[in-house]
């Protein structure tokens, strides 16, 4: 054992010990959040820990970053054997790799071709964001510390490689080591003894150095980001926050501060890589919205690093205090307490832990003093931010969860939200969410046509679900006739529940009223039950993605369709026939609905409808698929008013109108509107059609 082997060992015990520390805090922090079962289906959570984690998937649908974030992140699992190697050297100068043998000839190939690679990849990061300047990285609080992060990892690497050149000067490498790269340099780059002991303790220093510098910035995700994907949601997060309202021990209802969200959404904003793909696709965000999905997560790091040692601090009190009463005043406190909803004794135990710059601290609002309220009203819960988040953080479930707390806990609106009450009180009279109307009206959209409710006849192939739109908006009230009229061409056996159907809760839910969502929820399901429901078809995708995600969890679990997969579905088994020799000489480009889409991965289906219409020409925008752009009435948008920035609908519109088709095809009922308003303030309602895919196959129909 030299003295640079005892010196390292004092280095390396200290920099563990640090390390293991902020790990027991971070840990810590997470288990004041609430409790969430994400250890179900190992396997399929393995599998998308493959995919997206490990092959990074998500990353390279930026091919330009994607290719330079691969090069670093694979070079740096493959080059673990070699800082595990470095470390044993320290230990102790007789320990290293070389007994593998081949193995560890393929180890070092691969380590010393990666460091070529990570080098080129960090000067291309610093190019990127320094030189090109891309816009989604620039963030002012991030420019010094992502220039010290890449420059660190440069120098790791260019140590390393530096290091392998002087070993194979002296002659003395490992006999089973092979180094193409250094090989190369070697020859070039006159290094001894000297260079060798330097570039090694630069290599190791910064190592450490690096690794105890992740639990306090953005790189953490180095660490985080492979659990984060294993315990994300499984396919798409479809659902938001649920409540039981039955357990007599809720106090709370939403996301107030940190301990009410999941630990998964501590564990996001550990998670978060600060790239800003979420907020380049953010549909507020780029039409001039106070919103950015990235600045959510961020914040909600921020408050769980400032309150998170508050916390341990009380919990430490708490379970050391000698009086069982002031013991539970703390543990009543640490549930999330505010000081104007304590007890005079829990006052008492508050005051006597924190001093009076952490009491401020504690005072601060989630909500408020570090998230605007204004940011997560303009979310349309479109999902695009999730959709390209290359670690699965779940922005839309956390933001919805925020509302919830506005909405049950404060009753507090802002200007474009302020219509909401309104919308309420609507749902909970008349069971839609527009006023004026009657729930006795809600099957008056189909006099006229034969069509019988469930009440008069339950014997059915199908439940037509016709959603509140459906019933009584008067355009889509025609998307509603057109699909019934196809059905009835197809001989398809359905019914509908009339006056008994109720809405769906979307509405509610997505603006985080939870409690009227969950009656109106538990309504309509006892309702389908009564007659036996087994299949729905739907017009509205935000219909479908209700029953289809959110009611299993009460219970309701039925098989749902969307109105175009259904429609396909009569095509392709031959039910409806096309009439080949009437074409349709017209231009359609088709809008992907957020929640058909993205949320439930339904993009061929109402393509496949249109592609079966004799004459009809297809023209695809620029975005579209999984990268669609949302229309703009998501997540409640529609009920709420939009005076800032560019409106969405406007901006999508005019990329639809781009393509130059004479046709825009819709299969949502809320898109159907935003887009008529859209075409109609580009003055182009008389040479562009908005229409649904039912209203253009009717047309089509052989007679």
């Amino acid at each position: 054992m030299t003295v640079k082997n005892l010196v390292f060992w004092v280095v390396f015990v200290a920099a563990a010990s640090l390390f293991a520390r902020s790990a027991w805090k971070l840990r810590q922090y997470l288990r004041f959040a609430r409790p969430d079962n994400r250890f179900d289906h190992i396997g399929a959570r393995l599998g998308q820990m493959l995919t997206v984690g490990l092959l990074q998937t998500k990353i390279l649908r930026d091919r330009g970053a994607g290719i330079i974030h691969v090069s670093i992140f694979w070079g740096f699992l493959v080059l673990l054997a070699a800082a595990a190697e470095a470390v044993l050297e320290g230990l102790h100068p007789a320990l290293n790799l070389n007994w593998l043998g081949p193995l560890y000839s393929l180890s070092t190939i691969a380590a010393d071709v990666f460091c070529a690679f990570i080098i080129v990849a960090t000067l291309a990061a610093l190019w990127r964001r320094y030189v090109t300047r891309i816009p989604r990285l620039q963030i002012r609080d991030d420019r010094i510390e992502a220039a010290l992060i890449l420059l660190t990892i440069f120098t790791i690497v260019s140590s390393l490689l530096l290091l392998n050149v002087a070993r194979i000067r002296l002659g003395n490498d490992y006999s089973w080591a092979v180094r193409p790269v250094a090989s190369v340099l070697a020859p070039v780059l006159p290094l001894g003894e000297l260079a060798h002991e330097v570039f090694w303790w630069i290599h190791i220093v910064l190592i450490l150095a690096f690794t105890n510098y992740l639990p306090y910035s953005k790189h953490l995700h180095v660490l985080t980001s492979l659990p984060n994907v294993f315990f994300s949601a499984l396919g798409y997060p479809r659902t938001v926050p649920a409540i039981d309202f039955s357990a007599e021990t809720i106090e709370k209802f939403g996301a107030r501060d940190i301990e009410d969200f999941s630990w998964k959404t501590l564990l996001d904003g550990y998670t978060c890589t600060h790239c800003g793909r979420c907020t380049s696709v953010c549909p507020a965000n780029q039409t001039g919205k106070v919103l950015d999905p990235r600045q959510i997560i961020i914040a909600i790091n921020k408050r769980t690093m400032d309150k998170g040692p508050l916390l341990l601090k009380l919990r430490d009190w708490a379970d050391n205090a000698s009086r069982a009463d002031r013991r539970q005043a703390a543990e009543a406190i640490l549930r999330g307490k505010r000081v104007e909803e304590m007890s005079a004794l829990e006052q008492q135990v508050f005051q006597m832990v924190f001093t009076e710059e952490e009491q401020a601290l504690w005072q601060k609002r989630l909500v408020g003093d570090y998230i605007s309220p204004d940011a997560l009203w303009a979310c349309t819960t479109c999902g695009a931010c999730m959709q390209e988040c290359p670690v699965n953080i779940e922005h839309v479930p956390a933001i919805v969860g925020m509302r919830q707390a506005l909405v049950m806990m404060e009753a507090s609106f802002n200007d474009e939200s302020s219509l909401l009450p309104n919308v309420y009180a609507n749902l909970e009279t008349n069971s839609v969410p527009w006023g004026g109307m009657s729930h006795s009206d809600r099957a008056a959209w189909a006099e006229g046509l034969p069509i019988k409710t469930a009440a008069e006849d339950s014997t059915m192939e199908v439940l037509f679900w016709v959603g509140c739109a459906g019933s009584y908006d008067e355009r889509a009230k025609q998307v509603a006739r057109a699909f019934a009229e196809l059905m009835h061409h197809a001989g398809v056996e359905f019914r509908i529940l009339g006056t008994e159907e109720c809405c769906t809760g979307d509405p509610a839910r997505r603006t985080g009223n939870e409690y009227l969502a969950d009656m109106l929820t538990r309504q309509n399901i006892e309702t389908l039950d009564r007659y036996k429901v087994r299949t729905i078809v739907t017009i509205c995708p935000h219909c479908f993605n209700t029953l289809s995600n959110d009611y299993p969890r009460f219970g309701g679990q039925y098989q749902v369709m969307h109105h175009t997969h259904f429609l396909r579905q009569l095509i392709e088994s031959g039910r409806l026939v096309i009439d080949r020799s009437k074409l349709s000489p017209q231009t359609v480009t088709y809008h992907d609905s957020c929640y058909l889409g993205r949320y439930n991965n339904e993009y061929e289906a109402p393509r496949a409808v249109l592609e079966s219409v004799p004459g009809l020409e297809i023209i695809e925008p620029d975005r579209s698929r999984d990268r669609g752009f949302c229309c703009g009435a998501g997540g409640g948008r529609m009920f709420m008013e939009e005076h800032i920035g560019e409106k969405v609908n406007h901006n999508r519109t005019r990329e639809l109108l781009a393509t130059g088709a004479n046709t825009i095809a819709a299969g949502c009922p809320f898109c159907m509107t935003m887009l008529t308003d859209g075409v109609k303030a580009a003055d182009r309602a008389d040479d562009v059609a908005v229409r649904d895919i039912s209203e253009i196959l009717r047309d089509a129909l052989k007679q």
